[in-house]
């Protein structure tokens, strides 16, 4: 076959090379009239990850099964699970550095991320200087940027708290804190990386949380887990909250299904009750919550920073960063359209509020006091439910139903007793949900952060601990389950080409860690005692 041109020659041996004879090759001689190739199926080389970066960089959970897609789509061509595994780690290593090497990049970053949004705060915890370098060990390090600081002053007085695991070649945690805005949407407020969740990591965070972003806010309520560390933490830690007595409908409400329980299972019964009511239940938390329940807005940021939990330190902080200005740029945008709208409040409220105006039609009111504004509503029988009688004071903003304590808008009881009384049930809904307030939630905005010529150099230097526990396979696959283990199973070197153990031995697609350096044995042993394994079980 004669080609007119070298140029032709090369694209023609591309092209069969992907799509016909599968093989890669190598250049051993060029010149203007000669242009020589041999195969290199046999070598270590890597398919080309210029492509890869691209992906890498735009998605974090960009993995290696999408790699593998990606090539059979665009070129028909099989790539082995090995060989995307190293490309895509080599890709995100060009594009995030190793984690070593993020965690001396992390001062000057933060600092630059404090140059350019000035009030953004950043606090360390060194755990000692290096005598023979002279650089700090990574501890704690804790960051809020300022426009949410600022943002959180607009917000309900309740911050949830949650930490969550890092899918790196070490045992790190993520700390986040989360409000919610008057449109229930979720505001980051703090991040942190510790590295275990413990009592003093846990008192330092709220320490930081308490000073530099609640900042003297009383009347605030804390949402968390059971984390035994978080626990005895907020006891000793900043005052956060305090809880009121619960109504009595909800009283007798939550009693009945406590007895439901107890008929079911004597022995669930018997834990709940254990536990104080005040943290666990609506009835009992006296409005403090807010109708917030559960930890999902700060598990809803641990989702969204999924992908970015398998990158290294400051990747991590630049995309908390990219995804908080996003957060910010498309609440704007839709602040000023509910103020265009002319709507008293936001969407969610707006819901709310109709839905219950619509309720209050059917319901039948009696007044008893007009000095106390209060009155007892019967609502009308549907099915099985209906006929059932709340009381309702105005003057003290509260309903036996406890449903206007709870979200801050008065329930369909509230309202129509309003109306009986002639007074606007529109002004009794809380100021966090109006839509001046919304908008001066996300009224501040972000400043890029430019290049790294025009940073400062940091006043300390900054390494990673060396004495760091590498995450502990066992242990992670108890209380993580098998994804973690499977991803710290490759962080920690183990060759994807080799014999995996059983417990692994799963889904091939399965995207491994993307800092792990692949051990120079060619055989090495998972560092699992049974002792460990089974001691996790007590």
């Amino acid at each position: 076959m004669l080609f007119k041109t070298k140029e032709e020659l090369i694209e023609a041996v591309k092209d069969h090379s992907i799509r016909h004879a599968r093989r890669e090759y190598y250049v051993t001689e060029s010149s203007k009239t000669k242009w020589k190739v041999l195969c290199k199926l046999s070598t270590e080389e890597q398919w080309c990850r210029w492509e890869l970066r691209g992906h890498v960089k735009c998605n974090p959970s960009y993995g290696i099964k999408h790699v593998i897609q990606n090539v059979k789509d665009q070129t028909g061509y099989d790539v082995p699970y090995q060989k995307a595994w190293y490309s895509l780690k080599m890709a995100r290593e060009i594009v995030y550095g190793t984690w070593e090497s993020s965690v001396q990049k992390l001062p000057a970053y933060l600092g630059a991320i404090q140059k350019y949004n000035p009030g953004t705060i950043v606090e360390w915890k060194h755990k000692g200087l290096q005598a023979s370098t002279g650089k700090y060990v990574m501890g704690y390090v804790f960051w809020a940027f300022k426009p949410c600081i600022d943002g959180f002053q607009f917000c309900r007085n309740v911050i949830s708290v949650d930490g969550t695991h890092l899918y790196t070649k070490y045992k790190y945690k993520l700390l986040i804190a989360a409000a919610m805005d008057g449109n229930q949407q979720v505001l980051p407020l703090a991040f942190a990386v510790v590295d275990e969740e413990t009592y003093p990591s846990w008192k330092w965070f709220l320490q930081q949380l308490s000073r530099h972003v609640i900042r003297g806010r009383r009347g605030m309520c804390l949402i968390s887990d059971r984390h035994g560390g978080l626990i005895k933490a907020v006891r000793e830690g900043p005052d956060f909250c305090h809880h009121m007595e619960c109504t009595e409908y909800q009283l007798r409400k939550f009693n009945r299904i406590m007895d439901e329980i107890k008929k079911q299972d004597v022995k669930a019964f018997q834990y709940l009750d254990q536990i104080n009511k005040e943290k666990w239940t609506a009835s009992h938390d006296g409005g403090w919550r807010c109708g917030i329940l559960t930890t999902n807005m700060s598990e809803c940021i641990n989702g969204v920073l999924k992908g970015a939990r398998r990158l290294p330190v400051s990747a991590l902080v630049e995309i908390t960063l990219e995804r908080t200005v996003h957060y910010f740029h498309v609440r704007a945008i839709k602040g000023q359209k509910m103020l265009q709208n002319n709507q008293l409040w936001t969407d969610f409220a707006c819901k709310m509020f109709i839905s219950w105006q619509q309720k209050a039609v059917e319901h039948t009111v009696t007044k008893y006091s007009h000095a106390q504004q209060s009155a007892s509503v019967v609502t009308r029988r549907q099915g099985r439910h209906g006929m059932n009688t709340h009381v309702v004071k105005i003057a003290n903003r509260e309903c036996s139903c406890g449903k206007w304590n709870q979200f801050g808008i008065p329930c369909s009881h509230a309202q129509k007793v309003c109306g009986a009384y002639n007074i606007s049930a529109a002004s009794m809904v809380k100021d966090y949900y109006d839509v001046m307030a919304y908008n001066n939630t996300y009224s501040k905005h972000f400043k890029p952060v430019q290049s790294k010529d025009y940073w400062d150099d940091p006043n300390f230097q900054l390494v990673h601990d060396p004495t760091i526990q590498v995450a502990n396979i066992a242990v992670l696959f108890l209380e993580y389950g098998f994804m973690a283990c499977k991803e710290q199973f490759m962080a920690q070197g183990y060759p994807p080409s080799g014999e995996e153990p059983s417990f692994l031995n799963r889904e091939a697609t399965m995207d491994p860690n993307p800092f792990a350096t692949p051990s120079a044995p060619e055989t090495k042993t998972l560092p699992i005692e049974s002792d460990h394994f089974f001691l996790s079980f007590s």
